[in-house]
Protein backbone atom coordinates (compact mmCIF):
# COMPACT_ATOMS: atom_id res chain seq x y z
CA UNK A 1 0.00 0.00 0.00
CA UNK A 2 1.21 3.61 -0.76
CA UNK A 3 0.51 6.55 1.14
CA UNK A 4 -0.61 9.79 -0.81
CA UNK A 5 -0.88 13.25 0.17
CA UNK A 6 -2.06 15.48 -2.77
CA UNK A 7 -2.95 19.25 -3.10
CA UNK A 8 -5.19 20.42 -5.43
CA UNK A 9 -4.10 23.59 -7.90
CA UNK A 10 -7.41 25.40 -6.23
CA UNK A 11 -7.00 29.14 -4.11
CA UNK A 12 -9.75 28.84 -2.70
CA UNK A 13 -9.49 25.36 -0.85
CA UNK A 14 -5.45 25.04 0.96
CA UNK A 15 -6.25 21.96 2.15
CA UNK A 16 -4.42 18.53 1.36
CA UNK A 17 -6.41 14.93 0.07
CA UNK A 18 -4.81 11.84 2.03
CA UNK A 19 -5.57 8.66 0.63
CA UNK A 20 -4.40 4.90 0.32
CA UNK A 21 -3.65 3.15 -2.79
CA UNK A 22 -2.58 -0.50 -3.91
CA UNK A 23 -0.93 0.79 -7.00
CA UNK A 24 -0.38 3.92 -9.31
CA UNK A 25 1.27 4.97 -12.73
CA UNK A 26 2.60 8.50 -13.58
CA UNK A 27 2.67 9.22 -17.15
CA UNK A 28 3.09 12.41 -19.52
CA UNK A 29 -0.52 13.77 -18.43
CA UNK A 30 -0.80 12.78 -15.07
CA UNK A 31 -0.82 10.28 -12.45
CA UNK A 32 -3.56 7.08 -11.82
CA UNK A 33 -3.71 5.96 -8.44
CA UNK A 34 -6.17 2.05 -7.88
CA UNK A 35 -7.64 0.19 -5.25
CA UNK A 36 -8.09 3.86 -2.97
CA UNK A 37 -9.56 3.57 0.86
CA UNK A 38 -10.02 7.31 2.11
CA UNK A 39 -12.17 7.66 5.01
CA UNK A 40 -13.93 4.51 5.43
CA UNK A 41 -14.82 4.45 1.33
CA UNK A 42 -12.87 2.73 -1.27
CA UNK A 43 -12.84 4.01 -4.85
CA UNK A 44 -11.74 1.96 -7.98
CA UNK A 45 -9.73 4.11 -9.51
CA UNK A 46 -8.72 7.61 -9.20
CA UNK A 47 -7.08 10.10 -12.74
CA UNK A 48 -5.57 13.45 -11.69
CA UNK A 49 -4.05 15.56 -14.47
CA UNK A 50 -0.36 17.21 -13.85
CA UNK A 51 -1.64 20.72 -14.04
CA UNK A 52 -4.13 19.96 -11.55
CA UNK A 53 -1.72 19.01 -8.85
CA UNK A 54 0.23 22.05 -6.71
CA UNK A 55 1.77 19.41 -4.22
CA UNK A 56 2.02 15.52 -4.32
CA UNK A 57 4.17 12.91 -1.99
CA UNK A 58 3.74 9.04 -1.99
CA UNK A 59 5.39 7.13 0.07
Amino acid sequence: MYEVQMKYMDEHNQDLFNFTCESFNIDNNGYRFENITMNNFKILDLEVNNEDIALIKIK
